[in-house]
């Protein structure tokens, strides 16, 4: 994962995680069909926890891994429930945390921080994780009007633009097959922001 993204994420992590808290995210009215029911699940780059917790609020065993210190302690206070199921590790290599094997992985608003050479390795750290037939949920932004410089925004992260195309062709290269895909509004409400998100499950070897 890029390197001034984490280290912002690092130095805002109490700002950052309220604000994640203070919105449901968009995504999450698919969390129900996208993973079967009492399902083995990881969520790469959990942030503030919000949506694990909610995770396990409907019956899924939950796993949380986060690039960012600080986001590894707040979200098991922010969710008690959490405690002990969250690590510290990032894309694009990580070896399979919490014993591996998972059932599901979500990936939300994660993928745009990541070098495109690092695309490759990141979906294969993935699918290592992954049992076969699991599903991936993730979500990449298809519009981003904040991001003018080298695809980066006035705070310096990374948001490689609208590559919803380039990561379906990696993954499925890597086995998956694509299950469905859309369009989410921005969760917080900036109408410069729109989101892809879309589900694949692992099919092959």
């Amino acid at each position: 994962m890029d390197a001034t993204t984490v280290n912002y994420y690092s130095k805002n992590a109490q700002a950052v995680a309220a604000r994640y808290e203070s919105v449901v995210s968009s995504l999450s009215e698919s969390f129900q069909d996208a993973f079967k029911a009492r399902s083995k699940l990881l969520d790469i780059g959990c942030g503030s926890g919000r949506d694990l917790a909610l995770l396990v609020s409907f019956g899924h065993d939950c796993f949380g891994l986060d690039a960012t210190p600080e986001f590894v302690e707040l979200s098991q206070t922010i969710h008690p429930e959490l405690k002990g199921k969250i690590v510290q590790g990032a894309l694009p290599d990580f070896d399979p945390p919490f014993g591996g094997k998972f059932d599901g992985i979500l990936c939300s608003a994660v993928l745009m921080h990541i070098p495109e050479d690092q695309l490759v390795p990141a979906a294969l750290t993935i699918k290592r994780c992954l049992n076969k037939g699991g599903r991936l949920l993730y979500s990449v932004p298809c519009k981003r009007l904040d991001v003018v410089t080298e695809n980066r925004d006035a705070n310096g992260r990374l948001f490689i633009p609208d590559q919803s195309d380039r990561l379906q062709t990696i993954f499925e290269h890597q086995g998956f097959s694509l299950i469905s895909k859309w369009v989410n509004t921005d969760s917080m409400g900036r109408d410069s922001v729109e989101w892809i998100s879309v589900l694949m499950e692992l099919t092959g070897d």
